[in-house]
């Protein structure tokens, strides 16, 4: 297929989105400054685009993390949306080009959370700053296509093919993209409360883990000189959504008891369930008199492939060291499966990380990348970063859960 150049249109000038990376789940995405290590100020609406329950990144994608890099800077507003969905797709598909490629896309629009492309203001004046970087395109012969909100179309005819978008969909069907979606992420849930939203505490985290559409076809007719489209069809048939609820329960000696003396049932122990905090964080956990940990997944929806990979290590370590607990694990609607950890002595906090990977029980679904299994004894973060990419391009959807022990003192 063909490499896709994204260019956001600004009033300042075109903006070329030049790479994008998966990061850790656990930190926030970032737009970042040409490769540097300069974070942009429209960062924070960047990260509200892309982790739910805000954003439409993350429930469309299925990864929560990214940074993204940029050729000039992106001051404020919204209108970068359009072009910043579109060069995840295309990430998606490993068509995204930087500096040279087959296509052009020159864009600007706000996207809503049901995918529909939005007007924005200045497109007159962002066209007029892009007026050199087309001629250039046009000269290299690349095949060059202006993407705008159908409110925004201009009344003057164009050289270029300008394209008047309604939805993400007819996008998607003038680049001939077809996109596996993952289904909008639910939060796993808990016994408490329900979620939120992600800067409040919650309690409850539904876990939707893997909707994969497969594009069966696209209908697409381009019809006038400005490339206006006539007929945009998907079919798509969705497959089953995974329905997971998780819980983690503490395993804590009574006062003046031992934790020996829980294990050899001398003591009488006591149980606590951990909320979670926000965005899969359960609550710190205080590893004084703490005598076992048990994590439990709960299907509530049709039956599941599970893998659950764990990975272990304090704030600074570069190498982790990772357990694979359960790997492509059937678990049928209703049942459960149980994780039970024992805590580690230490003297410094140690963060334990859960990547819970579903799918569909299906003949056809994906299978675990040979990088998961068998593992390492160890585990750098860097590799750490490498295998949830290897995840990802296998088709499936990764979440984290992520837990931290706090010694005594």
């Amino acid at each position: 297929m063909m490499s896709v150049r994204v260019f956001i249109l600004t009033t300042e000038g075109p903006v070329e989105v030049q790479r994008i990376t998966a990061e850790d789940p656990g930190v926030q995405s970032v737009i970042c400054l040409d490769g540097k290590a300069v974070s942009l100020p429209v960062s924070p609406a960047y990260e509200a685009f892309v982790r739910s329950p805000t954003g439409v990144i993350e429930a469309n994608f299925g990864h929560s993390a990214y940074r993204l890099d940029v050729s000039e800077r992106i001051s404020e507003g919204l209108s970068w949306q359009l072009g910043v969905f579109l060069a995840h797709a295309l990430y998606r598909l490993d068509r995204l080009a930087c500096g040279t490629g087959e296509i052009a896309v020159l864009t600007t629009g706000e996207v809503d959370r049901d995918l529909n492309v939005l007007a924005v203001e200045d497109v007159p004046e962002k066209l007029l700053k892009a007026e050199a970087l087309i001629s250039e395109l046009a000269r290299s012969g690349t095949d060059t296509r202006i993407l705008l909100p159908r409110e925004n179309m201009p009344t003057q005819s164009s050289a270029v093919s300008i394209v008047p978008l309604s939805t993400i969909a007819e996008a998607f069907a003038v680049l001939e993209m077809v996109v596996p979606m993952a289904s909008p992420p639910a939060y796993m849930e808990g016994s408490r409360s329900r979620p939120r939203g992600r800067n409040k505490s919650i309690s409850a985290l539904i876990l939707g883990l893997v909707a994969v559409f497969a594009v069966i076809f696209w209908s697409i007719r381009v019809g006038n000189e400005n490339g206006s489209i006539e007929t945009a069809k998907r079919i798509a048939a969705p497959l089953p959504v995974p329905d997971l609820a998780t819980t983690v329960f503490e395993t804590r000696a009574p006062k003046g008891k031992t934790c020996a003396a829980v294990h050899f049932n001398a003591a009488k122990p006591k149980i606590f369930e951990t909320t979670i905090s926000k965005g899969g964080q359960f609550a710190d956990s205080k590893l004084k008199n703490l005598c076992g940990l048990d994590y439990r997944v709960t299907n509530r929806g049709p039956p599941v492939i599970l893998s659950v990979l764990g990975v272990r290590g304090a704030r600074g370590d570069e190498t982790l060291r990772p357990k694979l607990f359960f790997r492509r694990h059937r678990l049928g609607a209703g049942e459960q499966a149980s994780l039970s950890v024992q805590p580690p002595r230490t003297t410094v906090p140690v963060r334990l990380r859960f990547l819970l990977i579903a799918e569909p029980d299906l003949e056809s679904a994906s299978q675990l990348p040979e990088s998961v299994d068998p593992l390492p004894d160890t585990l750098s973060r860097a590799r750490l970063r490498e295998l949830m990419t290897d995840i990802s391009d296998a088709g499936l959807t990764v979440f984290t859960l992520s837990h931290i022990l706090v010694p005594e003192g």
